[in-house]
């Protein structure tokens, strides 16, 4: 038994026994007694019947408050908990129109007649069933609440451990790429002794760049063990120094996009040094002046140099 169930029985019995007392005195005086005598004793049954029914009230009053309101403004709930808090709400409210109904009543009827007794006992028996349902609906919204609860707390555990595996992950790649790059570096041929010549018809070399009938790429690639052995494809271009490029060796890919080669050569690397010469045979008039050479192979560009032909 909670303290308000205590205050409301112990109020009960006091008026009780007060009420036992005062007929009990109405016994034991003589019946011829004063009329004013009696007028007082009326009037103080009056007071005390009006005291247990304000008392009555005020109980049933503490009971509503009671039973909580629920603001659910900003929150985001589920629909099993709107449901819920839906029937409860208007749970609550049935109980509210009831409490009002029986102030009503007693507000209409000063002295109670046993019809009006039976219906305010009506209205309080319903009014303690919604209370239990009240009740009822309290603790299944709390276990929702819990359960909802615990979902959060796994969905954030879950969360950060998504968060900590990302960025595991990222770390992961970006060292790979830093290794990989790494070892693309360290597998990147060197070149030496780049040159660019100018032939005569004759294969001899020739100083004037008019005159040339071959022009000729040599280089030298330097031992690499790291590199990969094998038949490697050199892609040189030549642009003249109008800044067109001279084309003759197809095409390729490099520097992630296609580009035109004036000559190619393809050479068996075994990690050792290697020299060799690409040709490119003259179709068009060349000019002096400033030539670009440019050497690929492995779609990279592993050297640019720049020659003045006279």
């Amino acid at each position: 038994m909670n303290k308000q169930q205590k205050i409301v029985l112990f109020s009960g019995l006091g008026v009780v026994v007060i009420l036992i007392v005062i007929l009990i005195k109405l016994l034991v005086v003589d019946s011829s007694g004063e009329a004013s005598r009696d007028d007082a004793v009326q009037a103080e049954l009056d007071s005390l019947r009006a005291a247990n029914e304000a008392m009555q009230l005020e109980n049933l009053q503490r009971s509503l408050d009671s039973i909580p309101v629920i603001e659910t403004e900003g929150l985001t709930l589920a629909a099993d908990q709107e449901e819920l808090l839906g029937k409860y709400n208007d749970a609550r409210a049935q109980i509210e129109k009831l409490m009002n109904e029986v102030k009503s009543e007693r507000a209409a009827n000063k002295r109670l007649s046993a019809e009006s007794q039976a219906k305010i006992r009506q209205l309080e028996g319903q009014i303690g069933e919604l209370k239990a349902y009240c009740k009822d609906l309290l603790q299944r919204l709390h276990d929702l609440n819990e359960k909802y609860e615990q979902q959060v707390q796994i969905n954030t555990q879950l969360s950060e451990q998504n968060r900590v595996l990302s960025e595991t992950v990222g770390q992961t790649q970006a060292t790979n790429k830093e290794l990989s790059n790494k070892v693309a570096v360290a597998e990147r041929l060197t070149l030496t002794g780049i040159s660019l010549h100018a032939y005569n018809k004759k294969d001899k070399t020739e100083k004037n760049i008019t005159k040339a009938r071959k022009l000729g790429v040599s280089f030298t690639i330097t031992p690499n063990n790291t590199a990969k052995p094998g038949m490697k494809d050199f892609y040189i271009t030549i642009k003249t120094p109008e800044g067109q490029t001279l084309t003759g060796g197809g095409s390729f890919s490099a520097e992630g996009t296609t580009l035109q080669a004036t000559a190619r050569r393809s050479v068996e690397y075994a990690n050792e040094e290697l020299s060799t010469s690409v040709y490119w045979d003259v179709n068009t008039s060349l000019t002096p002046g400033e030539y670009t050479v440019r050497i690929f192979t492995d779609g990279q560009c592993l050297a640019t140099r720049k020659f003045s032909m006279k």
